[in-house]
């Protein structure tokens, strides 16, 4: 493999857009970007031949690792036969066999029926849609209001940008969806109510109700949250949070959507965090790992008792849709994935190896005077870095620090995610295939990191002698490393 060539180079620099980057770094002269050009297994490797361990399933998306000839031949095999079909005017044989597949796993319950897009960012869309729709064809056109999560992530489409928590993503893109409210998560590292407390007040599930009787119940149209939520790090719903949620929805007639576009797929554990949590939606989104990362597509999956509402005649309809929407390739490469993940029990293996990894890293790292916090739920875990372990002194706004800590992650060969949408984080969500002598580079390689981190904030020793893997395979070395 070779670096870019100087066509490829200028290419990058003045023609390419990445998502939430700023390109101006790739037009320096000294600009040398990383290029994943291969994968198998855990593992992918740079146009430059670096390897490195994807301990961040490249985002919170390939669930079954890389290198998986299986979906990749269904995909292949379907579209010899048809490479496209209208979803406007036809169902397609993968389309259906997907939507019967996802109604027998998805927490909506057997009667369930799929809506397919391409992407989170429109299942969160369309399942927005499909509750105000639902509303109105109840003679209710006036709940129009959709609760969310504060600092939640639901994607970036107008409507779903509305809802979303994260507020410099809505900066700049005003005027946004009216109706959108928010409340606080379920935060216990650094709930007001309850971090001290032995045990979750669920004060912030009541929040629901509070929101909801101030706007006047019957203007709320849906509550929209994650079951764990990736933004903030792994905030996992305390027990009977949803159960709590679930019981205002139903007092008040809300509907309730949860968003599984990460947790879905046995990220947490099992097909969905709804049904780890013992959750019953009325609408859930989905995306990402469904297929993989082979291809893209979304879903919003619903409950019998909402789709039945869209039954009737053409006035009925849902009146919404996408050209690519349920692509037949797509849902090939769904169908052989979900194969995967079943007859490898890889579902099964996240809720067994997940709290394993967080033991590993608690026994590694727990003690470590800049760790406040090691959270999750399955193989989605979450390292929240603090100033000071006693007092919980945050370390937000410590410059560049997310950059730094995921550079020092990289040169050591391993891809994490170092997030301060809340507090800063490191997050962990690798390939539920991961095998046990990966899991333990990452979590020798985050312990490193972490000293490091102590060391540059003065909250440990100068000095500490490591063994670890280089990046580029080659004899193993021992590394003197200072701040």
């Amino acid at each position: 493999m070779s670096t870019l060539s100087p066509t490829q180079q200028h290419a990058l620099a003045e023609h390419v857009w990445l998502h939430f980057s700023q390109m101006a770094k790739f037009q320096r002269p000294d600009a040398n970007p990383r290029i994943l050009v291969r994968g198998e297994g855990s593992h992918v490797w740079d146009q430059d031949g670096n390897e490195y361990i994807d301990a961040l399933a490249g985002l919170f998306t390939v669930n079954a690792g890389y290198g998986r000839t299986e979906i990749v031949e269904a995909m292949a095999a379907q579209l010899h036969q048809i490479g496209y079909v209208s979803p406007f005017s036809f169902p397609s044989v993968p389309v259906i066999d997907l939507a019967a597949k996802l109604a027998t796993i998805a927490p909506t319950g057997a009667g369930s029926r799929s809506f397919f897009v391409n992407s989170g960012s429109e299942a969160v869309e369309t399942a927005l849609k499909m509750a105000k729709s639902y509303h109105v064809r109840r003679g209710e056109p006036q709940r129009t209001k959709v609760i969310a999560r504060r600092v939640a992530y639901h994607g970036t489409t107008m409507g779903a940008l509305s809802v979303n928590g994260v507020t410099p993503y809505r900066t700049g893109f005003g005027p946004l969806v009216p109706g959108a409210r928010h409340v606080p998560p379920p935060y216990r590292y650094r709930c007001a109510s309850c971090m001290l407390q032995s045990a979750c007040s669920n004060k912030c599930a009541n929040e629901f109700e509070a929101m909801i009787e101030f706007e006047d119940p019957s203007t709320v149209a849906a509550v929209i949250m994650e079951p764990v939520q990736n933004s903030g790090g792994a905030l996992v719903s305390p027990p009977d949070y949803l159960r709590r949620v679930r019981e205002i929805c139903d007092h008040y007639g809300v509907v309730m959507i949860l968003d599984e576009v990460i947790n879905g797929f046995g990220r947490v554990g099992g097909w969905f965090g709804s049904s780890e949590l013992g959750a019953q939606p009325d609408i859930i989104t989905v995306a990402k790992a469904i297929t993989n990362g082979y291809a893209p597509l979304g879903a919003a999956i619903a409950a019998k008792h909402i789709a039945d509402t869209f039954l009737g005649d053409e006035a009925d309809m849902f009146m919404h849709g996408s050209t690519f929407g349920g692509h037949v390739a797509s849902a090939a490469a769904a169908l052989a994935n979900i194969r995967i993940i079943e007859r490898e029990g890889l579902h099964e293996r996240a809720r067994v190896v997940g709290p394993q990894i967080m033991q590993s890293l608690r026994e590694t790292i727990g003690s470590h005077p800049n760790v406040g916090d090691i959270r999750g739920m399955g193989m989605f875990i979450a390292i929240e870095l603090v100033r000071d372990k006693a007092t919980r002194e945050s370390l937000a706004g410590e410059e560049n620090l997310m950059y730094w800590l995921s550079d020092q992650l990289v040169q050591r060969g391993v891809l994490c995610r170092s997030d301060d949408r809340m507090e800063p984080v490191i997050q962990i969500a690798p390939p539920l295939n991961m095998p046990q002598e990966d899991i333990d580079q990452v979590v020798q390689t985050i312990g490193e990191v972490v000293h490091v981190l102590g060391r540059k904030l003065g909250s440990t020793p100068q000095q500490h002698s490591v063994t670890r893997r280089p990046v580029s395979p080659a004899a193993v070395t021992t590394l003197e490393i200072a701040a």
